[in-house]
This record gives structure tokens, C-alpha cells and sequence, in this order.
């Protein structure tokens, strides 16, 4: 038994949960926005409510993505204040800048590529960190790819190694939580 310590995202969110947030990576990569964004604005006030601050600015940097693929203005701001108050409260501010940065780059391929410098300054000015937009690929060996491990330690997600996408520095993070993956 396990004593001390916290309780991971996989037992603090629960498997309706998981499957959800799942759910809505699916739904965005195959270009559904619109019910990607209804299943990250559902689990990001759950991640907030259980004490995830991570995990809640994680999707609602993924809703605030999913708005500005559709042009939705107006739920894209909601989301993005959201994501900026939960980035704020974990405190990592590497991770944010990460974070932000690929929600830049989606802006910035979206109907809302006009707010894209307004995002970066409200980012830098509210957060205290630029969006660190991912720069070219990163060389990957197959070492990097053997060591990641089948499922996300914080939420039990599976990890797929030729679908992730690796940090400059290496390490990678989940797509459905925003954890670092450790191998």
C-alpha cells in the first residue's frame, strides 16, 4: 500500500472522466470543434473542483483551441481567462509557456488569427511568460520513443510513441491532461 503523498489524476478524476477527455482529443483531431469543445468545458471545472490545476488548465487551453477553430470570439475568450487563472494557480511557468505556445499556434491557423498577438501579450502580461511556440521539429531517436510508457502515469491515457510530439527538451507531454510523460 501506498502511504504519503497525492493521489494521481487517474484516481482523482475517475474513468468517466478519462474517457471523456479522450474523447475530446479525438473529437478535435478529427475536426469536430464544436463537440470537442462541449467535452473539454464539461471536465475542466471537474479538474478545477478536485484540486488539478494542471490538468484544468489543460483543457481549458484545449477548449479555448477547439473556439478558435471555430471562430467563436466570444467562448474563445471565456476559455482562454480560464486557462490563464488555472495556469496562474499551478505555477509552472515552463509549462505554460508551452502550453500557451501551441494554443498560439492553433490561433494563429484559425479564424481568429487576428488575436493572435493579442493572446501572446495577454499570456506574457497576465502569466509572466511568452507563449513558447514550438519551433521545427525536434530529432527524435528511437531511444526517446522505447522509453515512453504505455499509458500516462497522471491519467491513465494511452500512449501512442509515433503520435506524440516531442519538447525541444525532450520530454513529452500528455495530450489528454498536459502531464509530462515519464518514462
Amino acid at each position: 500500500m501506498r502511504r504519503g503523498g497525492r493521489r494521481s489524476a487517474e484516481n482523482r478524476l475517475g474513468a468517466v472522466a478519462r474517457q471523456r477527455m479522450m474523447e475530446g482529443n479525438q473529437l478535435f483531431r478529427s475536426g469536430d470543434y464544436a463537440a470537442a469543445a462541449e467535452r473539454f468545458e464539461r471536465m475542466a471545472p471537474v479538474a478545477r473542483d478536485r484540486g488539478m490545476p494542471r490538468v484544468a488548465a489543460h483543457l481549458s487551453v484545449r477548449a479555448a483551441a477547439s473556439h478558435a477553430k471555430l471562430g467563436a470570439q466570444a467562448a474563445f475568450d471565456t476559455w482562454l481567462d480560464h486557462a490563464i487563472a488555472d495556469a496562474k494557480q499551478d505555477g509552472d511557468k515552463e509549462r505554460s509557456s508551452r502550453m500557451f505556445g501551441k494554443l498560439l499556434k492553433v490561433v494563429r491557423d484559425s479564424p481568429l488569427a487576428g488575436q493572435a498577438d493579442a493572446l501572446e501579450q495577454k499570456v506574457r502580461s497576465q502569466v509572466g511568460v511568452p507563449p513558447k511556440v514550438p519551433e521545427g521539429e525536434v530529432v527524435v531517436n528511437r531511444s526517446m520513443r522505447r522509453h515512453l510508457p504505455s499509458k500516462c502515469a497522471a491519467c491513465g491515457a494511452p500512449v501512442e510513441a509515433d503520435e506524440v510530439e516531442f519538447n525541444e527538451d525532450g520530454s513529452v507531454d500528455c495530450d489528454h491532461c498536459g502531464s509530462i510523460l515519464q518514462g
